[in-house]
């Protein structure tokens, strides 16, 4: 072969290769460097959420788990091992808050962080499935049998538990789940729809209306929800462009859409797509997440199934008819496996590898020989003829974990999107997945509201090439600020966008009464506030 050829072949060769290596989505686990190893050791681990709690500029974390089973179940621990919060540091450490108010024991199955009265601190929802009543006599297992959930106020020195005068965890929602935070009639106060799961008797999910002052009342007839929806994940987004939150739950798989009256109503046509046609009493829709996948300025809808078989499902929007959005699952056609060997109960879409094109994550992974972790992300390839795209980091079949949580959040600031895995199996541990992608650019959104709530919460944000705002074939990402979205977890309340080899972007965000505020020619590789 010719010498020059040849030179030419490898070289192409070796930058095939190297492109490959650069695509991956790549995490490495420093979970005892973080010094969240020995606290967590041994917890039977089921929620959590990330949040600043004390406004550093650091996302905290609080980790709850169940707390009901035999002392042996939590080994390498003694027994039982509580709810624990966590300060970040802001040198990749984490140090435990020793506060017995939050180290309580439950059969936690959820947390979200959020500021339900304006004030700038962050409330931390605890929700806990309880079992109504226990015939154990050991403690702390009766306890965490009989606890229901928990609303806890920050005052920015201590944390005060305020379940029993907001009115927010009310005694009859026994086997609680997700937490859903939105302000369903925008009066600017952060509402909280709490999921039940069906494995009580009448199971009821509620939605509680905010009156102010922490103080909340159910509404869940009065806006026409009915009275035995179940479920156990949840997501919520702006799905009829109304300026209101609509809201899918999993495992019922019903999607619920606002009315301008107030009220909630759902499809026919919809209940119908979402139907689910179970394999055995095992096989569970779990957690949802809504996001743009093909980058067509609308919202699409993950789900992540609890069953070893897990068929998770991807429904692209196709846009509105008559006011109801059109979903058409694509899951086959996306890359998406027909089954799983393993659970995947939470869902996450994020770009984990800043391309600009966001990716799909599930609480589930592969656990080598080395005690090297795999998770399960698949990785956005780009869109085919109106159909994203996906791809897993290596090949469906072999062995893997699941864990029932697992929130995302850039715990250091670098503008990558980090995980936090919730372990729930003796043998196994809690894991701080650093993301360690290879360096693109970045940007993070943050609403801070006046008129509407202080998170920004329900504010849709949109991102294009610099010079051309609002041209459908220019936009990066399209999110909608959220928290508590997949199952059993929290996230931070603002957008992240990869934004790949631009280094500025015009931003737009539309807030829920219809305003739009525009940001151009904004440098990449920052956390851009804006102010309503």
């Amino acid at each position: 072969m010719n010498p020059l050829r040849c030179s030419l072949t490898l070289l192409a060769a070796f930058l095939c290769f190297a492109n490959h290596v650069f695509a991956q989505i790549r995490f490495k686990e420093v979970t005892r460097e973080a010094g969240l190893y020995e606290p967590l050791s041994g917890i039977m681990g089921h929620g959590g959420a990330f949040g600043d709690y004390d406004g550093d500029g650091l996302i905290d974390l609080y980790v709850g788990g169940f707390c009901d089973r035999p002392n042996d179940a939590y080994e390498p621990a003694k027994g039982p091992v509580p709810n624990r919060l966590f300060r970040n540091l802001g040198n990749g450490k984490f140090q435990r808050v020793r506060e017995d108010i939050l180290e309580f024991y439950a059969r936690t199955s959820g947390a979200v962080f959020a500021d339900l009265d304006n004030d700038g601190k962050l409330e931390l929802y605890v929700a806990n499935n309880t079992k109504g009543r226990s015939s154990l006599k050991v403690q702390p297992q009766r306890d965490s049998q009989l606890r229901h959930s928990n609303l806890f106020r920050f005052d920015g020195k201590k944390w005060i538990d305020i379940t029993k005068s907001s009115g927010a965890c009310p005694e009859s929602l026994g086997t609680a789940r997700n937490i859903g935070v939105f302000d369903y009639n925008q009066d600017g106060l952060l509402d909280l729809l709490l999921v039940e799961d069906r494995f009580t008797r009448n199971p009821r999910s509620v939605l509680l209306r905010n009156r102010g002052n922490l103080q909340f009342e159910d509404v869940t007839k009065a806006v026409g929800l009915p009275n035995d929806l179940f479920g156990l994940g949840l997501a919520v987004a702006d799905l009829n462009e109304d300026g209101r939150p609509d809201f899918f739950i999993a495992h019922s798989n019903r999607l619920f859409l606002s009315t301008k009256e107030g009220r909630y109503v759902e499809p026919a046509s919809l209940r119908k797509l979402f139907a689910w046609q179970p394999l055995d009493n095992e096989d569970w829709p779990c957690g949802a997440a809504f996001g743009d996948l093909n980058r067509d300025g609308r919202l699409d809808l993950v789900v992540g199934i609890h069953h070893e078989k897990a068929r998770n499902r991807i429904y692209l929007n196709e846009g509105l008819n008559n006011g109801v959005p059109q979903f058409r699952d694509v899951s086959i056609e996306a890359g998406m496996p027909a089954q799983l060997p393993n659970k995947s109960p939470h869902v996450e879409i994020q770009d984990f590898d800043n391309d600009g094109w966001p990716d799909i994550y599930f609480s589930t992974a592969w656990l080598d020989k080395d005690g090297s972790v795999t998770v399960l992300t698949f990785r956005n390839e780009g869109v085919k003829n109106g159909v994203p795209r996906f791809k897993a980091p290596r090949a469906i079949g072999e062995a893997m974990v699941y864990y029932p949580a697992g929130p995302s959040g850039d715990y250091d600031n670098d503008g990558r999107i980090d995980l936090f895995l919730i372990n729930w199996f003796r043998g196994n541990h809690c894991r701080l997945l650093h993301n360690i992608s290879p360096k693109r650019h970045w940007l993070d959104v943050h609403v801070v509201g006046t008129k509407m709530n202080r998170m920004g919460i329900g504010a849709q944000v949109k991102v294009y090439r610099p010079g051309k705002i609002g041209k459908p074939e220019a936009l990066l990402g399209f999110q909608e600020i959220s928290t508590g979205y997949g199952y059993a977890s929290g996230q931070p309340a603002y957008c992240h966008f990869g934004l790949g080899n631009e280094t500025k972007a015009d931003v737009r965000v539309k807030l829920p009464d219809g305003r739009v505020i525009d940001k151009l020619g904004v440098a990449a590789d920052q956390k851009l506030i804006v102010h309503e």
